[in-house]
C-alpha cells in the first residue's frame, strides 16, 4: 500500500514528520505547539506562534511537562518568563541520560 502523501490539515507542510504517530486531523493545538517547541526550527515555531497566538504558545510553554528543559529555558529567556513557574521545571526528572 502506498503511503498517502497528503498534508495534515492545518499543519505546516515542512514539519509533517513530527506527527507520524497521529491520525490526520487528530493533532490538537497543544500537541502542535509542544512538538514545535521540542523539535521545530525557528521558521516552524514562528508559523505556530502566528497560527495560535503568543498567549496560547506561552500557555503551553508554562503548563506542559513533556517539553525539553533546554527549549523551555530558551523560550523563557526570550519571552521574559520565570522558568521556575513552568511545569517542566516544577517536575522532577524521572530519567536523565547524563550525570
Amino acid at each position: 500500500m502506498a503511503k498517502d502523501k497528503t498534508v495534515l490539515p492545518g499543519i505546516h507542510k515542512m514539519r509533517e514528520e513530527l506527527f507520524w504517530d497521529r491520525e490526520p486531523g487528530a493533532v490538537s493545538p497543544e500537541i502542535e505547539i509542544e512538538r514545535a517547541i521540542n523539535f521545530g526550527g525557528f521558521d516552524y515555531i514562528k508559523d505556530v506562534q502566528e497560527k495560535y497566538g503568543m498567549d496560547k504558545f506561552k500557555e503551553v510553554l508554562i503548563n506542559k511537562r513533556n517539553l525539553s528543559r533546554k527549549a523551555v529555558n530558551y523560550w523563557c529567556l526570550q519571552l521574559g518568563i520565570d522558568k521556575s513557574t513552568t511545569r517542566t521545571f516544577k517536575t522532577d526528572t524521572i530519567w536523565s541520560p547524563f550525570r
